[in-house]
């Protein structure tokens, strides 16, 4: 009886274990990836009068993975910065 007990609670925790890993997957996925890039590809086409980067904003899955993290790291500072600057302007930081 305790052999299935404990069978039973393995492949349950097996099934949590699947769960939270897609989970941290989507939103990965999600925060890292398509977000920074559509608020990254603006600040980058701003900055370089339009020429960087060459695709267009919803083309992330066609560029090189250089311009996916180049705009990907803009987009991230990008919300950084405008959360430093709220915070600072709300009296938080």
């Amino acid at each position: 009886m305790e052999d299935l007990a404990e069978g039973l609670l393995k492949g349950l925790l097996r099934l949590v274990g699947v769960v939270v890993r897609t989970l941290i997957w989507l939103i990965w996925e999600l925060c890292l990836e398509v977000i920074t890039w559509y608020v990254g590809w603006p600040v980058c086409r701003a900055l370089s009068f339009n020429q960087y980067p060459k695709v267009s904003i919803n083309d992330h899955d066609q560029a090189s993975n250089f311009t996916v993290g180049v705009v990907s790291i803009a987009g991230l500072v990008t919300l950084f910065g405008t959360a430093i600057v709220i915070a600072k302007l709300v009296g938080w930081g």
